[in-house]
């Protein structure tokens, strides 16, 4: 029986991309363990494109994340929503699904440094 491409990229996700070994680690969301890809340099790159800008506020870090959709603990996420992200609060800015994939850019406040 023929393999479809969506079977195949979804096997692809979590044998290569979700891989512990290559690119994935554990992280935790409200308290459950999860696999992700952080992606820095997505995140940068839609930061210096203006893409959900919030660059006004200087203390503001965003963090992509990619995330299997078949092994999410609750719900996909609804943006503007707060997460435990590692024990810290954040709000999901953005998510998308994609061949099986959740994408979210989460935001951060991080405490500005007294001189």
């Amino acid at each position: 029986m023929p393999v479809s491409l969506a079977d195949l990229i979804q096997d692809h996700n979590h044998r290569v991309f979700m891989n512990m070994d290559h690119f994935a680690e554990k992280h935790y969301w409200n308290g459950e363990e999860i696999i992700v890809v952080p992606d820095d340099a997505e995140a940068l790159k839609r930061k210096n494109n203006n893409v959900n800008d919030v660059s006004w506020q200087g203390n503001v870090r965003e963090i992509l994340i990619h995330t299997p959709v078949d092994t999410f603990p609750e719900d996909r996420p609804e943006p503007n929503t707060q997460v435990l992200f590692d024990k810290r609060s954040m709000r999901v800015l953005d998510i998308h699904e994609n061949k099986g994939m959740y994408d979210i850019l989460l935001t951060v406040y991080d405490a500005r440094e007294l001189i």
